[in-house]
């Protein structure tokens, strides 16, 4: 298979990377005293200022740090000034500055994904994938003459917690096409023989891994108190996921109609009657008697593509990935000298690769069935972020917050990998029975007048050129999304 849009997630390197999370000191004030430190070692009176008379006597008073301070100040001293000074000192460093930040956290993010194809017309889709991710995340922040420049780089890995559901659905598109059938005696078309088919399984086990590096200028402007730091980058995102426990029900059909006086579309199973004689003949549904027509002189009827099926291993499997460029966008608002808040905008323009391990082989193995692609810049993804930050120690910050992503592609080019042994093998077991009986392979493939060939041979034969070298392509036909929301707790420390 493989699929179309959807949702969302950022790496936790997204709002809460430095690159957003350090950003002009935004969470890293770099002067967090506690108040036992300022105040321990003054007294009330030694830090009160001015002069007092006592006695007819007027004595100045001077606050702790001495009249020679005061002095080699060239000045008197000044409480106003001095308490300016201080209240200065105490204020939040609005500025990047230089220095190194490293950090890291824990989220738990919510995803989805899913893959439709256009022509196959089935869609493939996980539910509510859990995500525990651990992050980690460094930078570099330098001045390069009027400007602040920031080097950054993040790693994340995560793992499916919990199990989640895997859908498999060629029902709701319209199913897909097995055969066509046609009168023997005419050569006419009688129809199309259509599969429909439903599998649920269970997922878990999986795993995800992403990193990012980046570029950036750091508070390049403002808007009020929120400070802008726009970059570039380039991030990748890698996801694995299996299905096991799969049960699953698939029917051929044969002949739908739409129920008289409503939308309702019923279809019949394709139920094939094989005669004596060896011809054999679909049957439809009598229109009169509303029910299948009785066939005399059946020898058997076979029910084709109409099964059961539970598959208590793996089913399916699916590598995942989106790796491209991306523009950010960083804000961040210092609400006080202990805390900040800061969002982040990311546009990113990834390629697409998704490799699967499908049931789309009869002989059931399959080192790899599928293979979809789109180039770099064919896909899209929006990251978004918001995260609230406060100082912990003088170079430790506490940091909590939100991410979402969503990455989606249209138009992937798709590649379904046949087993080759397999449809020979088949191949030359129809032809010797053919020969077996002094027939020919011509007659086989049905290209000897007057004479009908044998329809799985031909089939393989037909497939075979449609496949050159057993790999059939299919360009656009893919769309495909995933999204993701999660809840991240870190910290970061700035050096």
């Amino acid at each position: 298979m493989t699929k179309l849009p959807k949702f969302l997630f950022r790496c936790s390197l997204l709002a809460f990377a430095p690159v957003a999370a350090n950003a002009a000191g935004t969470y890293y004030t770099g002067n967090y005293q506690s108040p036992q430190q300022r105040y321990a070692n003054q007294s009330y009176a030694s830090q009160r200022g001015g002069t007092f008379t006592q006695n007819g006597v007027t004595y100045n008073r001077v606050p702790q740090g001495g009249v020679g301070n005061a002095a080699m100040a060239g000045n008197r001293y000044n409480p106003a000034q001095r308490n300016a000074q201080q209240q200065q000192a105490a204020a939040p460093q609005t500025s990047a500055g230089k220095g190194f930040t490293f950090g890291g956290g824990f989220s738990h993010e919510m995803a989805k994904w899913q893959f439709e194809l256009k022509e196959s017309d089935s869609i493939l889709r996980y539910d509510d994938v859990a995500w525990n991710v651990l992050d980690l995340h460094g930078a570099y922040q330098f001045d390069a003459g009027s400007m602040t420049l920031k080097l950054d780089a993040g790693f994340k890995y995560g793992m499916q917690g919990g199990d989640s559901n895997m859908i498999d659905d060629d029902i709701t598109n319209g199913g897909y096409f097995v055969t066509q059938w046609i009168d023997s005696k005419d050569n006419s078309v009688i129809g199309d023989q259509i599969g429909h088919a439903l599998s649920v399984g269970t997922s878990d086990g999986g795993k995800m891994y992403g990193f990012n590096v980046g570029f950036g200028l750091v508070d390049v402007f403002k808007i009020g108190n929120i400070k802008f730091s726009p970059s570039v980058g380039y991030r990748y995102l890698k996801y694995e996921l299996e299905t096991k426990k799969n049960y699953g029900l698939a029917v051929d059909t044969a002949a739908c109609f739409t129920v008289e006086g409503s939308d309702e579309v019923q279809c019949d199973p394709a139920i094939i009657v094989k005669f004596e004689d060896g011809s054999q003949q679909i049957l439809w549904r009598d229109s009169i008697n509303d029910q299948m027509a009785v066939a005399p002189n059946a020898k058997y009827i076979d029910t084709q593509g109409t099964y059961y099926y539970q598959q208590p291993g793996t089913s399916h499997s699916y590598e995942v990935e989106w790796s491209g460029p991306y523009i950010a966008m960083d804000m961040a608002y210092d609400i006080n000298k202990y805390n900040a808040v800061s969002g982040r905008v990311e546009l990113g323009f990834p390629g697409y690769k998704s490799t699967g391990d499908q049931p789309y082989r009869f002989d059931w193995a399959h080192p790899k069935s599928v293979e979809d692609k789109a180039n770099m810049f064919s896909a899209f993804h929006l990251g978004m972020g918001a995260q609230w930050m406060t100082a912990v120690t003088d170079m430790l910050s506490l940091s909590l917050g939100v991410t979402y992503d969503y990455y989606t592609v249209s138009d992937a080019d798709a590649t379904t990998y046949l087993n080759a042994g397999y449809y020979t093998d088949l191949y030359n077991a129809r032809l010797k029975l053919w020969t077996d009986e002094g027939r020919t392979e011509a007659e086989m493939l049905g290209q000897v007048e007057n004479v009908i060939g044998d329809a799985i041979a031909m089939n393989i034969k037909e497939l075979e050129e449609q496949c050159p070298g057993w790999q059939c392509k299919s360009n656009g036909e893919i769309e495909s999304f995933y999204k993701s929301l999660g809840v991240r707790l870190g910290l970061v420390a700035k050096f």
